[in-house]
């Protein structure tokens, strides 16, 4: 990032006057949030891609996963397998006013790229980040083999990090991580305890709140913090000022491990997806037994596929391992409302876009302009049982065979078996384009 500087945004009204568009003032703002969809076409404005060394070996394969605009959204926070954390900036001219549909598309390169080892397992945003108060600009990472790192959005390096330790003094990576909504505190999630920190004292100071199930992701709401588990169940809990936790019940409903979750701005609804079931799960939190409503998306793989709730709470978006793009309008399609398995016959989407030719594992809304992140990418697995025909054929003498003719006989209708891959970070316009009218 840049050295720092005032980077609030600046909104047209509807008088045509101008409105400073903080962190603090989008909330307040919220009513005037851009309509989003508009010209029912989503317009490419910038993009990122990775590619795998030619000294890398094959099974190295540097692909998304997982892209957050910064709550001041002047910068998107993406990790790369086998590459480390990367920040993109957002180009200036994208800060205010609107774009036509001859717009240069920019190639963007990461202004901050941390190279951590290992798999990263979570990763998230400090809650009030501005970029014009330098200390705000941080996120934190749990990686494979290692503590809760907090670092540094402009330089890119270690700030502090926060251990948690077992009973037999064994430093533990966490699963998940998050703030809570004050941002004074980090709630760590590992396989039997949630481990918090009080974010003023790094080191291996915690206080320790045993769990039945290991913690895979979380979502949280100003007094409640929901629980994602691998065994398909999703706990809630309710937050003490102290830092407690107090259960209030279990949701049941998912066919595989709970992956990715959200609530709903008003707080009232919890968003679930879990690995290799189609479904998106809305939750009452306040009537929690059974779903609310079920909306399909296309999820193959374990892959973490995140979606998104844009801050007006009108659109969820979401990616699959299809490449497409889903997008529910509350307005077109009350995805908020009761389930009514009568009146519901097939993808009550309302808009679908086929955006990525490989996998689509992450959609970020912008904060406060009409501008969508999405990145692309997975593990692509050789076909066995056509990896073995191809041996079979060379084994039999046919040395001749063409290359381009091995390639299409190892690729499938399955994207994981396809030598096609895209991993690329794509920035997208979702407002209104005048001269696409």
């Amino acid at each position: 990032m840049e050295e720092p500087q005032d980077t609030s945004f600046t909104m047209e009204t509807e008088n045509g006057g101008s409105a400073i568009a903080s962190t603090e003032t989008c909330e307040e703002i919220s009513y005037q949030y851009p309509s989003l969809f508009a010209s029912k076409t989503l317009l490419e404005l910038c993009n990122s891609s990775w590619t795998r060394s030619c000294k890398a070996k094959e099974d190295v394969q540097p692909y998304l996963r997982g892209c957050k605009w910064s709550p001041d959204g002047t910068c998107c926070l993406s990790v790369v397998n086998n590459d480390g954390v990367h920040i993109t900036e957002l180009p200036k001219d994208l800060y205010f006013g609107g774009v036509s549909s001859s717009r240069t598309i920019d190639v963007l390169d990461s202004v901050i790229h941390v190279k951590e080892a290992g798999l990263v397992y979570d990763f998230c945003w400090y809650p009030f980040m501005n970029s014009g108060i330098p200390e705000s600009c941080c996120w934190i990472t749990t990686r494979q083999n290692a503590p809760v790192q907090m670092w540094d959005a402009f330089d890119g390096s270690l700030r502090c990090s926060y251990r948690g330790f077992n009973a037999v003094d064994e430093m533990e990576p966490a699963l998940s991580v998050t703030f809570n909504k004050d941002g004074n505190r980090i709630i760590a999630g590992y396989k039997k305890v949630l481990r918090t920190f009080d974010v003023d004292r790094p080191g291996r100071d915690f206080a320790e709140h045993k769990i039945s199930s290991p913690a895979s992701c979380f979502a949280v709401d100003s007094s409640l913090l929901a629980i994602g588990s691998w065994n398909t169940t999703i706990s809630l809990y309710s937050l003490a000022e102290t830092g407690t936790y107090k259960s209030i019940g279990k949701m049941h409903g998912h066919s595989g491990g709970v992956t990715h979750m959200k609530f709903t701005p008003d707080g009232l609804k919890l968003v679930s997806g879990a690995r290799k079931d189609h479904r998106l799960l809305v939750w009452d939190i306040r009537y929690y037994r059974r779903p609310l409503n079920i909306l399909s998306r296309v999820v193959a793989t374990n892959q973490r596929i995140y979606f998104d709730i844009s801050p007006c709470g009108k659109y969820l978006v979401t990616g699959g391992t299809d490449g497409n793009l889903k997008v529910w309008d509350v307005d077109s399609v009350d995805w908020k409302d009761s389930l009514d398995s009568t009146s519901i016959q097939g993808d009550n989407v309302t808009y679908k876009f086929p955006l990525h030719k490989d996998c689509c594992n992450s959609v970020s809304i912008h904060p406060c302009r009409p501008i969508l992140a999405t990145g692309s990418g997975q593990y692509h697995f050789k076909d066995p049982i056509k990896l073995l025909d191809e041996t079979e054929q060379i084994s039999e003498g046919k040395e001749d065979i063409n290359q381009s003719e091995v390639v299409e006989h190892i690729h499938s209708e399955d994207l994981r078996y396809s030598c096609n891959a895209e991993n690329s970070l794509v920035f997208w316009w979702t407002g209104d384009v005048t001269d696409l009218r």
